[in-house]
């Protein structure tokens, strides 16, 4: 566990017409990982000029043919999981990093605003060094209908994988989805109340919740893909319950 909150703890200071070509029913094969020497992918997030190439790479992947054929192909939930797969194999196998890039090539938003009480919007924050169309293209890319009830618009809900892979580095950094879980819901709240256009959204919650479930699969150290989570529900009682209860442990 030490070395586990080490690794992970180093990262949290740097931390978001194709329907009717998919066949969901498909299962992508990925080619095995390569077999890296557990030192050596330990330390992989420590070299910074690696892990900031690692995040372009990935961003880059996911603007690419390759990856569009991909979702074409298998659909856009199990484009989750080639998207996880890049990042493990541009990581050397570190799964902290691994959920760290993944979360940060999935950021669908720019910049953040706090909008304050009588004052208004008056601080903007930026999420991302890329250019103005970079960052279009990329989010363009993004998987946007990974639900079978995901809204029908253009941006769908490609910003439930920022939840998701967010929820579920916190979930593997911390070994318990506890902590994770308060902070989803202090984040929800907290965004409602003063994030530039925020709302207490219950889908985004259900997202952090499959990114828990998701983080804590992946501390059993067996091989999982993100997509087999996506299809587990939780009613909207349980999701208040909860916010409440992780609420109320952070007090």
């Amino acid at each position: 566990m030490p070395r586990r909150i080490a690794a992970g703890l180093f990262l949290v200071p740097f931390c978001v017409v194709f329907l009717f070509a998919q066949d969901s029913t498909r299962v992508p094969r990925f080619a095995p990982l390569d077999p890296i020497p557990e030192i050596v992918s330990f330390f992989a997030p420590f070299f910074f000029p690696k892990l900031f190439n690692d995040v372009q790479s990935l961003r880059l992947y996911i603007q690419g043919e390759q990856f569009s054929e991909f979702r074409r192909t298998y659909g856009d939930a199990r484009s989750l999981d080639a998207i996880f797969y890049k990042a493990v194999r541009l990581s050397w196998n570190n799964i902290y990093e691994a959920l760290f890039i993944s979360l940060i090539a999935t950021l669908d938003h720019r910049t953040v605003g706090i909008d304050l009480p009588i004052i208004g919007p008056i601080l903007w924050f930026p999420l991302t060094s890329e250019f103005p169309e970079e960052f279009q293209h990329r989010v363009t890319a993004l998987p946007d209908h990974i639900y079978h009830d995901s809204p029908s618009g253009p941006a769908g809900d490609r910003d439930k994988l920022q939840h998701f892979f967010g929820s579920a580095f916190v979930t593997y950094i911390s070994e318990r989805t506890e902590q994770a879980e308060a902070m989803g819901a202090f984040i929800e709240v907290w965004e409602e109340r003063i994030v530039v256009d925020g709302a207490l959204d219950d889908r985004d919650m259900r997202a952090n919740r499959q990114g828990q479930l998701f983080g804590a699969a992946l501390l059993q150290g067996g091989p999982t893909r993100p997509s087999r989570f996506l299809d587990i529900e939780f009613s909207t009682a349980q999701q208040t319950k909860r916010i409440s209860d992780s609420l109320e442990v952070m007090r």
